[in-house]
């Protein structure tokens, strides 16, 4: 069936969006899996900060290449099928880390295959949602949707630290892998096929990119997903083991990574909430407000980093908080600002800019890490500046990129 609205076996909208969610979550299982896990594989096989930040920015050049090429092909295959198959992809590479990764480098191999898999599920799910709900609430679910990734991220670092305690390294990335496999099932049989428009499937996809790099009022949000990804990526590979590297500090792995996962999953009504002010206040001056308290929040935990505990949690916290306020409000405001037509190209588009960011920020921050100590508070100090300056740099793009503001 070509065109129009079809929300298939879910059962309506909210239906679709519930199920969509849940495959996300899912899906993410594995995705931090390594990253909250840094302080004990560092010690395990002997890695410095640089090559623990390689072993997690892999999967973020994973991404960066073949999520704009998933997306895009959503404008011509069914995202259901793509995000089934990635599903897949996820669940090998958890099981083939636990049973074949001993060290850098094959790490780096397993890693790789599963930012596939999240390049093959993430994005591709909100076009499969996009294709599915349509009407004036299509923002909202989509608002939803990109919220839940906080909370499959929070998951993923939850069951990560948990599983380690109980079954060690090995079993942590095993129980990943079961838990991405029952997403296959859920998208499989729980969202109904949907071929694209025709007028889509015919357009070339050089001839879409520079189509959407030409359109003005969807580059200030491209501009701002980037310097999102390279906050949020950054917080999110290097929150546990900040945690850790607190003097005061002296939990297990798993009570660190379930102070973690609060502190993610907060950012699943932030992120929401975001969007609903943003569209009532204006998208673009919301958005540069939000993530200007972005910046400044990771500047004043970079100075007091080394105080008292529960005034750094707080503000770990709150910062936690802000990283994530901004997703929904961006990403709705790219796809209601893209024709229908060029979507899937768009949302590559964007894709690509944040993966690319994503992939550089947890290395920037792993390189500093060991050129001035991992242990001290000048170390993450500057680690905490370099992952604020990717708000920063999206709050001047989201105000200055595209011409005047248009309320998306």
């Amino acid at each position: 069936m070509n065109g129009g609205t079809q929300c298939g076996r879910a059962g309506g909208p909210l239906g679709v969006t519930l199920t969509l969610c849940l495959v996300q979550m899912l899906a993410l299982s594995g995705s931090l899996t390594f990253q909250t896990l840094i302080p004990q594989f560092v010690e395990a096989w002997g890695l410095s900060n640089t090559e623990a930040g390689w072993i997690a920015s892999v999967t973020y050049v994973a991404y960066a290449g073949f999520a704009p090429i998933l997306v895009a092909m959503t404008d011509r295959i069914d995202a259901r099928r793509i995000v089934a198959a990635s599903l897949a992809l996820s669940v090998l590479a958890a099981f083939g880390f636990a049973l074949f990764a001993e060290g850098f480098w094959s790490a780096l191999v397993w890693r790789l295959l599963s930012g596939i898999g999240v390049a093959g599920s993430y994005m591709p799910g909100l076009k499969a949602l996009t294709d599915r709900v349509e009407g004036a609430r299509q923002g909202r679910y989509q608002s939803f949707y990109t919220a839940t990734f906080s909370l499959g991220s929070g998951l993923s670092m939850l069951q990560a630290g948990i599983f380690a305690d109980l079954f060690g390294l090995n079993g942590a990335f095993l129980a990943s892998g079961l838990v991405a496999l029952l997403g296959l099932p859920l998208v499989w049989f729980g969202i109904a096929a949907r071929n694209p428009p025709a007028q889509t499937i015919r357009q070339p996809h050089l001839r879409s990119f520079a189509e959407v790099l030409r359109h003005r009022p969807t580059l200030p949000f491209i501009v701002a997903y980037a310097g999102h990804s390279w906050e949020l990526f950054a917080f999110r590979t290097w929150l546990v083991a900040f945690l850790t590297a607190l003097p005061a500090m002296s939990l297990s792995t798993g009570a660190i990574a379930t102070i973690a996962t609060v502190m993610v999953m907060a950012g699943l009504p932030a992120s929401i909430l975001g969007n609903e002010i943003a569209t009532r206040l204006g998208r673009r001056f919301t958005l540069a407000a939000m993530m200007t308290a972005s910046a400044a929040t990771a500047l004043l935990l970079a100075f007091t980093s080394g105080g008292p505990l529960p005034l750094v949690l707080a503000l770990t916290s709150l910062y936690a908080v802000l990283v994530m306020s901004d997703s929904a409000a961006i990403t709705v405001g790219t796809i209601a600002s893209a024709p229908v037509e060029r979507r899937g190209a768009t949302i590559a588009v964007q894709t690509l800019m944040a993966s690319l960011m994503a992939m550089i920020a947890p290395l920037a921050c792993g390189w500093s890490l060991d050129l001035f100590g991992g242990e001290s508070r000048w170390g993450w100090g500057i680690a905490l500046a370099i992952m604020g300056g990717g708000a920063l740099f999206g709050a001047l793009g989201v105000a200055r990129v595209g011409g005047r503001r248009e309320k998306a």
